[in-house]
């Protein structure tokens, strides 16, 4: 017997109580060092997972920029998540043991590592599994192994950023979602943390960069006042995220860069290797995948972060051979020739890549579908 298939099973047929999830969560931060920081004032927002936003990469300099403390533990994303999307900058330490962690953080107030071999590697092992059985989508697990990071990492304000979709791990629609939030945040408060829920609507695209380079070039796009519209946005529900967890604060373009760029320098990587990297994705983007026929264009998120993850590769680290750009928002008109998006990949994979992306994209006489739902704070 696996060493987690009785909690999974239990959590999967019968559910886990609040003491449980506590006591699991507990005994997964447990497994690995744990950073001790007494009263400082440490705030993190993680996410439940899920394509397109970019809460875990842009709200830790955020909340730096306004105070804060951010010991953040994190697990590569699918398709991109905020440990991940840094470790593909050159140089750049996902690992650190907890002395080194501990010393980071007071130099830079922000330090941002895999869990693992040092953090919380039950945690670690907990997540593949679940993976491996299709229980990544139990609520009660999701909720423990979220906690126990923080337990790890010694946070005391814990936002999380709950993305309601098909794919979502909190629930499929709103009220599901509300449900595992009001959960989560009771188990927070056993923990003896300050939790709140942030609710967003995941059915479509939060931003149009997909991808680890991408989403890398999209933070560089952020760092030096360059971004689109539709990023714009984004940043712009990011901060509204850290006003919710961290106190009402103007977003400070200056003091999140200067964070951000501490940290990728603290870490081990450049400034300059950050922005090379950056740039090298961006002239990658040279194929576009264009509309054959009028109409409002949608997109299947579940296909797309399929399509993504299938091409990123397979290359130690974290792969990042694949990524793309959406050129057209939801719901956009678009003629015969005009680009959806762009592509960047190996040649080798291009026809496959191509093909999986075309059958996540439908483009509609008339429009269809609601407008998104807007961010719903839930934290009792």
């Amino acid at each position: 017997m696996h060493r987690f298939e009785k909690v999974v099973r239990t959590a999967v047929v019968d559910g886990l109580n609040l003491e449980q999830i506590a006591e699991l969560a507990l005994q997964l931060a447990a497994s690995g060092s744990q950073l001790n920081l007494g009263d400082a004032t440490t705030a993190d927002i993680a996410s439940t997972g899920g394509p397109t936003s970019l809460s875990t990469l842009l709200c830790p300099p955020m909340l730096v920029a306004t105070g804060w403390l951010v010991p953040k533990l994190g697990v590569p994303g699918r398709p991109a998540g905020g440990i991940d999307v840094l470790g593909t900058i050159p140089g750049y330490r996902t690992a650190l043991d907890a002395a080194a962690a501990g010393r980071l953080l007071a130099n830079c107030n922000y330090v941002h590592v895999d869990a693992g071999g040092t953090f919380a590697p039950a945690d670690a092992a907990l997540f593949r599994y679940r993976q491996q059985v299709g229980a990544q989508a139990v609520p009660d697990l999701a909720i423990a192994s979220l906690l126990s990071k923080k337990v790890a990492m010694g946070v005391k304000r814990v936002g999380l950023e709950v993305r309601v979709a098909s794919h979502g791990n909190f629930g499929s629609d709103f009220s599901e979602a509300r449900q595992a939030s009001r959960k989560f945040c009771e188990v927070a408060r056993i923990l003896r943390m300050e939790p709140v829920c942030l609710l967003t609507d995941a059915s479509r695209p939060f931003q149009p960069f997909v991808g680890r380079g991408e989403a890398l070039l999209a933070l560089k796009l952020v760092l030096d006042g360059d971004e689109n519209a539709w990023l714009a946005e984004h940043v712009e529900a990011c901060a509204s995220m850290v006003s919710a967890v961290g106190g009402p604060a103007e977003f400070d373009r200056r003091g999140m860069s200067k964070a951000a760029i501490r940290n990728i320098e603290a870490q081990g990587g450049t400034e300059h290797a950050f922005r090379k990297y950056a740039d090298e994705i961006a002239v990658c983007h040279n194929r576009p995948l264009v509309a054959d026929t009028t109409g409002h264009v949608r997109y299947d998120l579940d296909k797309i972060r399929t399509a993504v993850m299938q091409a990123q590769g397979t290359s130690p680290g974290y792969p990042d051979d694949a990524g793309l750009f959406l050129r057209a928002r939801p719901g956009d008109r678009v003629e015969p020739g005009e680009e959806l998006l762009s592509i960047r990949c190996p040649e080798a994979t291009r026809r496959t890549f191509e093909a999986a992306l075309r059958s996540a994209i439908t483009i509609d006489a008339t429009p269809t579908g609601s407008p998104p739902v807007a961010m719903e704070c839930v934290n009792v």
